[in-house]
């Protein structure tokens, strides 16, 4: 099926689950209309086009899903109007741009799973230049109740914020597969003696530091990652 202009009736729905189907199309702006929606969960689709820009008027929303689907768009500019969002996943589709600055305003955010929109013959990836780019914000050190980021398989640039080590609930941190160097914060190092960590002490925080293509300098020195990944590869192995 679709999620055509239909979807406007529904008004006073708090829960639309669809996901694991086989709806297709494009996601109607109309959804806007869904005041009172709490819970959006469209992942695992074929949906396609991009993501309305109405859906920043759930006000009420806490948890946007639209992973494993085939949109192709940027993250809506105002989405920081959406006060109550506390998850957001929108990998493994072709999402491209920049992270919103009022992203990083949802104060109540504890997942965002941006991660793999440049997996290699992804069936989803539309073109070889998207994913998301520019530099991860200082300003993610306000967004104190994160507790998984997953920004990996991702052209983003610069060095990982030092503010993330204000994110003291963090339980996974995965940025491998990106451009981003420089070394490993260590603010982020001393999040390993709290949440960051596993009985495995492996899985938790992944980054590019092993050496690139085998043989060159990594992309990013880390002393305290659980696993490192070759950038070049993609390769990645439990931290020894």
């Amino acid at each position: 099926g679709k999620l055509g202009s239909e979807v406007g009736v529904w008004r006073s729905m708090k829960g639309l689950y669809l996901f694991q189907n086989s709806f297709e199309g494009e996601i109607s702006e109309e959804i806007g209309s869904m005041r009172y929606l709490t819970y959006l969960y469209l992942n695992d689709n074929f949906i396609g086009g991009s993501i309305p820009k109405s859906i920043t008027k759930l006000k009420k929303l806490r948890q946007l899903s639209l992973s494993e689907n085939f949109l192709i768009s940027s993250l809506p500019s105002d989405i920081g109007r959406m006060d109550d969002l506390e998850v957001i996943t929108a990998y493994e589709n072709s999402i491209f741009g920049t992270i919103p600055n009022g992203l990083y305003k949802l104060r109540d955010l504890n997942k965002l799973m941006l991660h793999d929109t440049l997996t290699k013959e992804a069936p989803w990836m539309v073109d070889q230049n998207e994913g998301i780019t520019g530099t991860i914000s200082t300003l993610i050190g306000g967004l104190t109740k994160l507790l998984l980021l997953f920004l990996n398989n991702n052209p983003l640039t610069g060095t990982i914020p030092t503010e993330i080590g204000n994110c003291v609930k963090l339980e996974k941190l995965w940025v491998q597969r990106t451009n981003l160097n420089g070394s490993m914060p260590v603010s982020v190092c001393l999040l390993r003696d709290k949440m960051l960590n596993s009985e495995e002490d492996e899985g938790v925080l992944y980054s590019d530091c092993r050496p690139n293509n085998r043989t060159g300098d990594p992309f990013l020195k880390c002393d305290c990652c659980s696993d490192c990944c070759d950038h070049s590869t993609g390769v990645c192995i439990a931290d020894d």
